[in-house]
């Protein structure tokens, strides 16, 4: 039993692929350019670049990054489906060049597309029909399809067909097939994407509280969702243009880009002198002021160093302005994301 389940070696994934014509190019020329260029109208994208990482047994680990900058490709060359130009890794053990089916053996999945669902089948029928093709033995298939369907919350929907089902629903069906031959490792591509935020929510904990830690799944997940990898993730990576440029725990990405401080203040009134006031003293690199619905002014400022707060506070006291409440704002994931992946 290896101590990491999880572990990339040096992957890239290239893909060919026509290129773009310019307007230039459109008409009678593109038809020409097809027929007698046509070694030159093709270029080579690179969606996975020489990628190394290790996800620890028990770990929930986030994938992060913009839209293209390679999350779907490195889950789907993970799990086989795609086959690596260099490099390699190893699931549970196991190489996906050298033995792809003992990784498939070892894998749950949840990629971004719904496939290999018999729409007129229930969803009981369906991963019955799934659970034969994992060969688990018939003595244990009752029990594990109705463990799966109640991890993910969808007991009572068990005998409905699954072409009824929202869209949310269908997406807790992928969860439940993924759990199904009780795999060591999961890869879970945007699992709550389509659920409602209590559906996500609930997801979230189940991944977290009941497969992590109860029984040391190891999990890979990908997501958009900036809120949710610091809630769940013990660790992030943030993947652009196909390359790793940070990891570790979400606190320590958020000091990478630790240059400035909000300090947030919530007064009475905030008239112009007042936020000249505050725009004028040393420390400070932006103010910003908006109306709350409570009727109470709140302001945004950007600072090099907390320590000016109490210097603020004081020049709103000074100013005629009503404090209600000053607090320190931390970075937060998702300002660490933009501006780490900012051309």
């Amino acid at each position: 039993m290896t101590d990491y389940p999880i572990e990339l070696l040096g992957l890239t994934k290239r893909f060919t692929v026509k290129k773009a014509l310019g307007p230039e190019e459109m008409g009678v020329l593109r038809l020409l350019r097809r027929l007698l260029l046509r070694h030159k109208t093709k270029e080579t994208i690179v969606a996975v670049n020489n990628v190394s990482f290790k996800v620890r047994r028990g770990e929930l680990f986030g994938l992060l990054g913009p839209n293209g900058a390679g999350k779907t490709t490195l889950v789907k060359t993970l799990c086989t489906l795609l086959w690596p130009n260099n490099g390699t890794a190893l699931i549970n053990g196991y190489d996906i060049r050298k033995e792809p089916e003992k990784v498939r053996a070892s894998i749950g999945t949840v990629l971004d597309i719904h496939m290999g669902w018999y729409g007129r089948l229930s969803c009981r029928q369906n991963l019955l029909f799934y659970a034969q093709l994992y060969g688990i033995p018939r003595s244990e298939i009752k029990d594990r399809i109705w463990e799966a369907l109640e991890l993910v919350g969808l007991t009572e929907k068990a005998d409905e067909w699954q072409q009824k089902l929202s869209s949310g629903m269908r997406r807790k069906l992928d969860m439940a097939r993924a759990l199904l031959p009780d795999p060591p490792v999961l890869l879970l591509d945007e699992p709550t994407i389509q659920l409602d935020p209590k559906a996500a929510r609930d997801l979230r904990k189940m991944v977290k509280e009941e497969l992590c830690h109860r029984r040391g799944k190891t999990v890979l997940w990908t997501t958009h969702n900036m809120n949710e990898a610091e809630q769940i993730c013990d660790r992030v990576a943030i993947i652009h243009k196909g390359r790793i440029i940070a990891i570790g725990p979400p606190e320590e990405v958020k000091q990478l880009v630790k240059s400035s401080k909000n300090i947030i203040l919530e007064i009475g009134e905030a008239h112009q002198k007042l936020i000249d006031s505050i725009k004028e003293l040393d420390g400070v690199i932006s103010v910003l002021s908006d109306e709350l619905p409570s009727g109470l002014s709140k302001i945004k400022v950007q600072v090099k160093d907390e320590g000016i707060a109490p210097i603020i506070a004081q020049t709103v006291i000074q100013s005629g302005g009503a404090l209600h409440s000053i607090m320190v704002e931390e970075p937060t994931l998702e300002e660490a994301l933009i501006k780490l992946t900012k051309e």
